[in-house]
């Protein structure tokens, strides 16, 4: 019974999509054989195709797969509509090739976002589309619309051209998730992949992408200089430049003009001497899952406190873990663990190691939390600048810019990557603790 009902729905949708495009051949027929910059030129609005678009239209004749961290506004998600568009339209290709859809859209959690890309889509044509509003028929071409958070059944189809848009948006989980249901297409029917987002928070898909040396993507970074003269005239610039977010939303840093509990950042990164700084503290903030496994390294010079080392491990093996620990610790007269980690712990001791743990749970009088309190110190630390950190070290500082607080006055971890910014606040703690007990003696 349950086989003849999905048999029924399965030629109701072939008769509905038979009914679209007969419907639609003529009035998509003008549209066969032109060029890109034609159909481009066909279309109401009439934009201006700028050099990047260009530019843009050429990288996609040779890469299947392309990345592009963007400047907010320079119209990179239009363009892409209009590509696809061009694709289902030009010809008879896709539609021929087509096995349940030709596009997959994918875009940020809310069903709102889905829909407003294809009613953006059916807008660029003086047509009545009769379909359900994720959904929209080109020449018989399927283009269907998914929310990060609904993406199972995206799984089983077959896409030719799959689209992410503001993927660095998504919320962490469906980040990869979306990343993978993309990338496993690729085995089954080799399509476009395209990713266009403005920069988010440091850690994200995005970073991680841009990080990767061979990477299966074309990458372009386009700040704000691209559309300059173009889409942006010099005084919106200079009223953007006005805003704490300007540096991400237009200039491709992450996490800028997001965090709220460290101000000043900017105001102490120096290029300073590493091996004038004393090797006074090292932090630990293991992670073998999905985040990272953070190593800071701090010392103090006339009071003020200075980063000397900064790295971040992916998912390392807990014996190279033990092992890179130990040759960085050992250079250092301390060294602090989170105390989650007791396994690291006591390797550590046992091959020599002053290390010490560090319980972010513990709690006061006053029941404030150790972690509470780091978070109040280090932000107090770093805006009288009695730290200094590296212009090398970009992590750490833009971990810092990009948190926020939690419920309980603790950084807030369930959209970014902290290790490094929770070995901060250890360190800063830490030197506190014994420059009040060098006050003392």
């Amino acid at each position: 019974m349950l086989e003849n009902f999905t048999n029924d729905c399965e030629k109701a949708n072939k008769l509905i999509e038979q009914k679209l495009t007969e419907k639609q051949k003529t009035y998509f027929d003008q549209f066969k054989g032109k060029t890109f910059r034609q159909f481009w030129d066909s279309l109401k609005p009439n934009l201006d195709f700028f050099d990047y678009e260009q530019e843009l239209e050429q990288i996609l004749e040779h890469n299947k797969h392309v990345w592009i961290k963007k400047a907010t506004g320079l119209g990179i998600s239009e363009f892409f509509l209009r590509w696809v568009a061009w694709h289902c339209l030009k010809d008879n290709i896709l539609k021929d090739k087509q096995i349940d859809v030709t596009t997959i859209i994918i875009t940020g959690p809310r069903i709102e976002l889905a829909i407003q890309l294809i009613d953006r889509l059916k807008a660029l044509f003086d047509f009545n589309f009769e379909t359900k509003n994720t959904v929209c028929y080109l020449n018989g071409c399927k283009i269907e619309a998914f929310p990060s958070h609904h993406l199972a059944s995206a799984r089983g189809l077959n896409p030719f051209l799959v689209f992410l848009d503001e993927a660095d948006f998504f919320p962490p989980k469906e980040q990869q998730e979306a990343r993978s249901v993309s990338e496993r297409y690729i085995a089954k029917t080799d399509p476009h992949i395209i990713m266009v987002s403005t920069p988010y928070l440091p850690g994200g898909l995005y970073e991680q992408i841009e990080k990767e040396e061979n990477s299966l993507y074309k990458k372009l970074l386009w700040n704000y200089q691209v559309g300059e003269g173009k889409i942006y005239t010099k005084e919106r610039i200079d009223r953007a430049k006005q805003s704490p977010s300007f540096e991400r939303e237009y200039n491709l840093k992450y996490g800028v003009g997001v965090g709220n509990i460290f101000t000043g950042i900017d105001d102490i990164i120096e290029d300073y001497d590493l091996s004038v700084i004393s090797s006074d503290v090292c932090i630990f903030d293991p992670a073998f899952g999905s985040s990272m496994f953070g190593i800071l390294g701090m010392g103090r010079r006339s009071g003020i406190i200075y980063i000397k080392e900064e790295l971040e491990l992916e998912r390392p093996s807990l014996s190279f873990a033990i092992q890179k620990s130990y040759e960085i610790a050992k250079n250092y007269k301390i060294t602090l663990v989170d105390s989650a980690h007791p396994g690291i712990i006591r390797d550590l001791r046992e091959k020599g190691i002053n290390c010490q743990p560090v319980n972010f749970a513990q709690e006061d009088e006053n029941k404030q939390t150790l972690r509470s309190k780091m978070t109040t110190e280090a932000a107090q630390a770093v805006r009288e600048k009695r730290v200094r950190i590296h212009k090398i070290f970009t992590n750490l500082a833009s971990q810092l810019r990009a948190v926020k607080f939690d419920s309980k006055g603790g950084p807030d971890k369930s959209e970014l990557t902290f290790d490094l910014g929770d070995c901060f606040l250890m360190g800063c703690n830490h030197l506190k603790t014994v420059e009040l007990r060098m006050i003392k003696v």
